[in-house]
């Protein structure tokens, strides 16, 4: 008995409450303002940027190595728009020289990326290759233009993007 009294007084006392609003199609303002949040205006660092492009850029290469040439292709297509849009947009590092760092990028956007795309388009892996080299070279010259001359891309496509192979003692120290 006692649990059909508090049964009936639970529903008595959410019958009063006022619940929830008739069903909207409308999303809540709260999803529809137009201005923008603290997080979107903070602008994405040319390091997350390039982590996106080292990772595209892999792909790339392990595709080819693989005989997939149109995923090679459009992971170079990928690696040319980050450099059209987000490269440009993105807050550079704090540390290092950075000053030459957007007239690389914009070569590098003009020469190297619709290079590889072409390459990779051609599915002929020699032609491939020497893209990828290529690139890699205009990578590691940036970064050392940069001061991060340790971030090391392979030349070599299939191969991990930064070099993380092991180096011997003496080239460790440098």
């Amino acid at each position: 008995m006692k649990i059909v009294v508090c049964i009936a007084v639970a529903a008595w006392a959410l019958s009063c409450s006022p619940g929830n609003p008739p069903f909207s199609r409308q999303a809540p303002a709260s999803l529809m303002s137009t201005a923008p949040t603290p997080a979107a205006v903070a602008r994405t660092g040319l390091g997350t940027v390039m982590a996106d492009v080292a990772r595209r850029f892999e792909l790339s290469g392990r595709a080819a190595v693989a005989n997939r040439f149109e995923l090679a292709e459009f992971e170079a297509g990928e690696i040319g728009e980050l450099f059209e849009t987000d490269v440009p947009a993105a807050e550079l590092p704090k540390e290092g020289p950075t000053a030459h760092i957007p007239g690389m990028a914009k070569a590098f956007l003009a020469t190297n990326a619709p290079d590889l795309q072409k390459a990779a388009a051609s599915k002929d892996r020699k032609t491939f290759d020497a893209a990828f080299q290529r690139t890699a070279a205009a990578c590691n010259g940036c970064h050392a233009a940069s001061a991060k001359g340790f971030i090391q891309i392979p030349v070599v496509a299939g191969k991990p993007v930064p070099e993380v192979d092991p180096v011997a003692p003496t080239e460790a120290a440098h």
